[in-house]
């Protein structure tokens, strides 16, 4: 129904003068073939997303603006014994903003992410985000955000999330479904360092959480950057006291043909019953990616992944050809077949060979 209405709503704006009305297509399809176990798993599929953008006030020191996504999906799926389909529609974003020289405030279902890190990252607080994701796809939040920015680059942010029962991020347990969640984020541009910290409140079953986070980034003759975070809960059997997450990385791009830019990131996530700097449990991994420009359209990336506890790589590797409108992406994936990796953030075990096309208009 309400992508019946979106529809509806497309058709309506399109009349509309351009400047008040903007419309913009996303096609893709993909063909994948996944090897388990040394069974084979087909899919194929095409996705259609368009986004309507509409300027409802522009003055010279405010504007009210709208924004809206739907999400139109179809999937084949053939294994060795049985094929069946899976079709979505649905409404990937619809939020409004209220904005001036130095402030905005957005209330709907939107994207919130931060942080310096790009592989494994420790403040993926309500996205699933997979780096090797060229649409980079993710479930919104239903939120309020608002952020003031300072005329020298620090800025600060407030946020209030209506949760679902559903996991967002690296959270381990929901939260309470129809409670209100909230935190902020203050960051800072020191001399020689970008700096933040960033505070979360949200509500569980018999317990609570309160997760705090620093994150800080450098720009030297190389680029380094630090992700830590601490979640507390209150006293429960079930739930440890603490969870925590640190990410370091560092990036740097060699001076050799068009420049190969490497990027490494080392990821550790432990739990403890009492003392913050105690552990019980501890997980970690390291990533490095690689990027190449071949030329002015092609680029190469891979990555490699590590679990030092269930001593796992993850590979990937893919071949990228971009033009103004049309994108190919060739994907090639060698990961375990069972994915050991505490807490998820490298997915689709098994090997895959994937290709996908992107038409934007």
């Amino acid at each position: 129904m309400k992508v019946k209405i979106f529809c509806l709503f497309i058709l309506l704006c399109s009349q509309m003068q351009a400047e008040f009305f903007n419309l913009k297509n996303d096609f893709w399809s993909q063909a994948s073939l996944f090897e388990r176990s040394s069974t084979q798993q087909y899919h194929l599929g095409i996705q259609y997303k368009p986004t309507v953008s509409l300027n409802i006030i522009q003055k010279d020191n405010f504007g009210i603006d709208f924004e809206t996504i739907a999400n139109l999906s179809y999937k084949y799926i053939k294994n060795d014994s049985t094929n069946f389909e899976e079709k979505d529609a649905e409404i990937y974003r619809g939020w409004i903003r209220y904005s001036g020289s130095q402030f905005e405030a957005r209330a709907g279902l939107q994207k919130i992410n931060f942080g310096p890190a790009q592989l494994l990252r420790s403040l993926k607080w309500f996205d699933t985000i997979d780096p090797r994701d060229p649409q980079e796809e993710t479930q919104g939040v239903r939120a309020g955000l608002f952020r003031y920015f300072f005329l020298n680059n620090a800025n600060i942010w407030f946020w209030v999330i209506y949760a679902e029962d559903e996991l967002k991020g690296l959270e381990t347990f929901a939260s309470t479904e129809n409670s209100f969640e909230f935190g902020g984020r203050v960051q800072y541009p020191f001399e020689f360092c970008e700096a933040a910290l960033s505070y979360h409140h949200r509500e569980m079953e018999n317990t609570f959480e309160d997760r705090f986070g620093f994150d800080a980034r450098w720009d030297f003759e190389i680029g380094l950057w630090i992700e830590a975070v601490a979640a507390k809960y209150c006293e429960n059997d079930f739930i440890p006291n603490w969870e925590k997450y640190l990410t370091l990385g560092a990036d740097y791009t060699i001076s050799l043909g068009n420049g190969i830019h490497i990027l490494g990131e080392h990821f550790v996530y432990s739990k403890s019953e009492s003392d913050l700097f105690e552990s019980s449990y501890k997980a970690e991994s390291s990533a490095i990616s690689f990027s190449y420009p071949i030329g002015l359209f092609d680029n190469i990336v891979a990555m490699i992944v590590y679990s030092w506890e269930s001593e796992d790589w993850f590979r990937f590797l893919s071949y990228q050809r971009n033009y103004d409108h049309l994108s190919i992406y060739l994907n090639l994936s060698w990961n375990p077949e069972v994915n050991s990796f505490d807490p998820d953030q490298i997915s689709n075990d098994g090997k895959s060979v994937q290709l996908m096309i992107g038409y934007s208009f």
